[in-house]
């Protein structure tokens, strides 16, 4: 079971992923964004297989339509030596401790992205950005449950005057990196970010 209370069957995942195609009556596919899908969306059937967790196709047209991971950007933004921490104001993972940032617009650079979530979540600008890690992520929202690949910075904020809880976001912390503890993370691929972190402040 993940982050988010999902229930995972990996027997019934390696089964989806070695098959050729496989009918949503026929076996229970597993957590992945098609589960929102009964009718096929070009004829209307009621006829949709799942392919490699990755795709659906319909057995009447032909339409196929692969669910590739979204991409979303989070920051650990520093303001001299402390952290600022956002406490979601939504689920998944209300009340927990998060990154400020988001999933990455049409069009749109990851840096970019960031700066905009951050401005739009705290009130903030934010310089110097550097690439940390990345990692997978479940997403659950909505009923429906997104494969996303989160993509970290660490960056840095000279100014917090202005500095508020807006948007998505209910609060916010300023720590330091040594006193967040894991669990208070909303999900576990953040979670894998701040052991990056603090190996990277280390090495410093």
């Amino acid at each position: 079971m993940d982050a988010n209370g999902v229930s995972f069957n990996i027997e019934e995942a390696m089964k989806l992923q070695n098959s050729e195609g496989l009918s949503f009556g026929d076996l229970d596919p597993g957590p992945g964004p098609y589960d929102a899908f009964r009718f096929c969306p070009r004829c209307g059937c009621e006829c949709l297989s799942v392919r490699e967790q990755r795709a659906i196709r319909c057995g009447r047209c032909g339409f196929q339509f692969f669910f590739n991971t979204s991409a979303a950007a989070g920051a650990f933004v520093f303001h001299q030596d402390r952290l600022i921490l956002c406490v979601r104001a939504r689920d998944p993972a209300k009340g927990k401790l998060d990154l400020p940032g988001g999933f990455i617009e049409f069009n749109e650079t990851v840096e970019d992205s960031l700066r905009r979530e951050i401005s739009e979540e705290l009130n903030i600008e934010t310089t110097n950005y550097r690439y940390l890690s990345s990692a997978p992520n479940d997403y659950l929202y909505g009923g429906v449950l997104y494969k996303v690949t989160d993509i970290f910075f660490v960056c840095d904020a000279p100014e917090i005057h202005a500095l508020k809880a807006a948007d998505d976001v209910a609060d916010y912390r300023l720590v330091s990196a040594g006193d967040i503890e894991p669990e208070e993370l909303a999900f576990n691929s953040t979670r894998l970010a701040l052991v990056k972190l603090k190996a990277w402040l280390d090495s410093a």
